[in-house]
């Protein structure tokens, strides 16, 4: 921390009983610490003015930041004292020549929170931001993409975010692609909501700029901070014209962002801004459109000082054309800390630091922040507990517990799930509701065979048969990715695939047991079926690929289009990075929640997803063939070896009994993957060869456990 703007300091004394009667209300308070600071403020002629308390055991330079918390404007001179907490004078901390001295501002950034508002120990909360603001006494902005994302953020439309904005006292924010997520009507509310001005200076509806009202011009803003203006001016990268649904965006121009920057940046020089800053939706990964690295570099020499970015979910703290260019990541991991100083020229020295989480912990959150969040949380759990379906199959993801403290098998990474499946089949339905007209044939259908990959590591709990939540969809998908779609050929889908499913290195010939490690990339798939040959090497595992109307695909085909569709996290690594995206649609849970609907129509129908659908087939040696499960029985007093117990398959009555032998039920059932249960309304467990699920008790050193159901007469 650097100097805060004080005009003149001169030497002075000031006894205690003086600041005692000038600053009574921070006497009380600042007893608690071990010792504290006072500002005394004089004029011209020595007379003294005011006096402030300060909180705290401060280093120098921390002194500097906050001894100018307040200043009469008609102080010429002001110097600092040290006192211990019974206000007896401890020291003369120093004198200050602020004739001199610089001037500073701070501004604490954040970007594509994504609904990521609520601290957790990887979360940096919106309460903690706020009380950080008013130590700082700093400028609060956001360059986009808070409004859409986790449940906060997707059950709200963006509302309960705008309500933790307040609280915490941002002042300006960034239009973000994805804050059109919802629709015109609802961007507009959430303008409305908002106690600061949400701007994009390049986009436009009617010849104007869409975020014009009458309390802003919708472009930009000039902040006075510390007798410095602060101008900054947003824009929305043009990107947003395939990064959010077209129906969105009806009506809607994106203006060139370096032109509209360069005109923006001379309106604000002609205003008197001593500082220029773009807030800047753009990012710095390349899709054919101005990154903020490009327009640093477009802009050198210009009066533009520094670029707040979002967009591309990049920790970024650099300067192009000596411009700098500051960016958080995503998901409120860090917080940007941007100073301002101004020498006695009109100088600018930008310099920026990242503030992690685990700066805040010695924060002491806002408490009127910390009870918005509060009360917001509240309502949205009443909302998240709410049913809204009946699942007649559980939906198997993530780690899968067979008993309590025994060792978990990921299935979801190691095989087909059918929560893969479904979340898969959720991104085709988004894909063909977003591909752009050019794919599309003369009745409108999207021409070109569409794909879907999801990352087993991308859904991370299982969602039981019988009633289910809105929570517990989202709970099992935490990342708010959003599904993207770009054009892509059978060599490149081949080439990824095959990384996907080089995790998978064995298979037993007799058993079909895999040998994995259990990697979080390896594939659930969509629109197509692959198999596959564990036991060969890397890059030589794939036997067949063949589309959803029974095309085989060739590996070296690199013409033949196809439709990818993803999550933003697969589609912008490996193999896929460098290929030019097509369109964005919804966050990835607000296209499950809305495909399950469809197929539940609202609700009114039960969810049925089958275990399996042989999308995804591992075989080399091995062929597929009947195996033994054992699923231990509890409260089975009654039952004695040899007992026959009845028992459901993937939902279906078994017609042959399984048996039980020292407290286990043995059943003999087909290949693969399979839900069981003893009766129609228990919950599922889970059994399958090729993990050792329900087969293995013991693995190694891993103590899995068979699966355990409740048994009664």
């Amino acid at each position: 921390m650097k100097k805060l703007p004080i005009r003149k300091i001169s030497a002075a004394i000031l006894s205690a009983a003086m600041l005692l009667t000038l600053s009574p209300a921070f006497a009380e308070d600042a007893a608690q610490e071990s010792y504290i600071h006072f500002a005394a403020y004089y004029d011209g002629s020595g007379a003294l003015l005011d006096a402030k308390c300060i909180k705290g055991a401060l280093s120098d330079p921390e002194l500097d930041a906050l001894v100018n918390i307040y200043e009469p404007e008609s102080a010429e001179s002001a110097r600092v004292f040290e006192w211990t907490a019974d206000l007896e004078p401890l020291n003369d901390v120093k004198e200050i020549n602020i004739a001199d001295a610089d001037r500073s501002a701070v501004i604490l950034h954040t970007n594509d929170m994504h609904g990521a508002l609520v601290g957790s120990s990887s979360v940096i909360g919106s309460d903690s931001v706020a009380a950080l603001k008013k130590l700082d006494d700093a400028v609060l902005a956001d360059s986009g993409d808070a409004t859409q994302g986790l449940a906060l953020a997707s059950q709200s439309k963006g509302e309960d975010v705008i309500k933790i904005m307040n609280a915490a006292g941002y002042d300006v924010m960034a239009l973000g692609n994805h804050e059109f997520d919802f629709g015109l009507e609802q961007l507009s509310k959430l303008r409305g909501m908002a106690d600061f001005p949400i701007i994009s200076a390049n986009t436009y509806a009617g010849g104007k700029p869409l975020c014009a009202s009458d309390s802003t011009n919708g472009e930009n803003v000039i902040i006075d901070k510390n007798g410095i203006k602060i101008g900054i001016f947003a824009l929305t990268t043009r990107d947003t014209e395939v990064s959010t649904k077209p129906e969105n965006l009806e009506g809607i121009e994106f203006k060139d962002e370096v032109e509209t920057a360069k005109a923006q940046t001379e309106y604000l020089d002609k205003q008197g801004a001593d500082v220029i800053i773009a807030l800047a939706h753009m990012g710095v990964t390349d899709q054919g459109y101005c990154t903020s690295d490009k327009l640093a570099a477009a802009m050198e020499g210009t009066e533009l000082d520094a670029i707040i970015d979002g967009h591309s979910h990049t920790v970024m703290n650099d300067k192009v054309g000596g411009i700098t260019i500051a960016q958080t990541g995503t998901g409120s991991v860090n917080v940007g800390r941007m100073e301002i100083e101004l020498d006695e020229n009109n100088n600018v020295t930008i310099s920026e630091t990242m503030l992690s989480r685990a700066f805040f912990d010695n924060i002491t959150p806002d408490p009127d922040t910390a009870k918005t969040i509060t009360d917001v949380s509240a309502e949205l759990n009443e909302t998240l507990a709410k049913v809204i379906g009946v699942n007649q199959n559980t939906l198997w993801g993530g780690s899968i517990f067979n008993i309590s403290g025994g060792t978990s098998i990921a299935e979801s990474r190691v095989g087909e799930t059918n929560f893969g499946s479904l979340i898969c089949d959720a991104m085709i339905a988004e894909a063909e509701n977003i591909a752009p007209d050019k794919y599309r044939d003369s009745s409108g259908k999207v021409s070109e065979p569409i794909v879907a990959i999801e990352n087993g590591g991308g859904f991370r709990t299982s969602v039981p048969n019988g009633e289910f939540t809105i929570g517990s969809i989202i709970n099992a998908l935490p990342f708010s990715n959003t599904v993207r779609i770009k054009e892509i050929t059978p060599a490149t889908l081949f080439k990824a695939l095959e990384g996907y499913l080089s995790s998978v290195t064995a298979q037993d010939k007799d058993t079909g047991f895999l040998t994995a490690s259990y990697s979080g990339s390896f594939p659930q798939i969509g629109g197509m079926s692959l198999s596959y040959d564990p036991n060969k090497p890397e890059g030589e595992k794939i036997t067949e690929i063949k589309l959803a109307d029974g095309a085989e695909l060739d590996k070296n085909d690199g013409e033949t289009k196809l439709i990818l569709t993803s999550n933003d996290y697969v589609i912008e690594q490996g193999e896929f990075k460098d290929v030019p995206l097509i369109a964005e649609g919804s966050g990835l849970t607000e296209a499950v929640i809305g495909y399950i609907n469809t197929l539940t129509n609202n609700g009114e129908k039960p969810l049925a997803v089958p275990t399996t659908s042989g999308r995804i087939t591992a075989g080399g040696d091995y062929s597929p063939k009947n195996y033994t499960a054992h699923i231990t029985l509890l409260n089975a007093d009654g039952l004695k070896d040899g007992d026959a117990v009845k028992f459901y398959i993937d939902g279906a009555e078994y017609p042959d009994a399984g048996v039980v032998k020292g407290g286990v039920l043995d059943i003999t059932i087909p290949d693969g993957a399979h839900a069981v249960k003893l009766y129609p309304d228990q919950h599922e467990v889970y059994v399958n060869n090729y993990s050792g699920n329900g087969v293995l008790d013991v693995y190694g050193s891993l103590n899995l456990g068979y699966p355990q159901l409740e048994y009664s007469k």
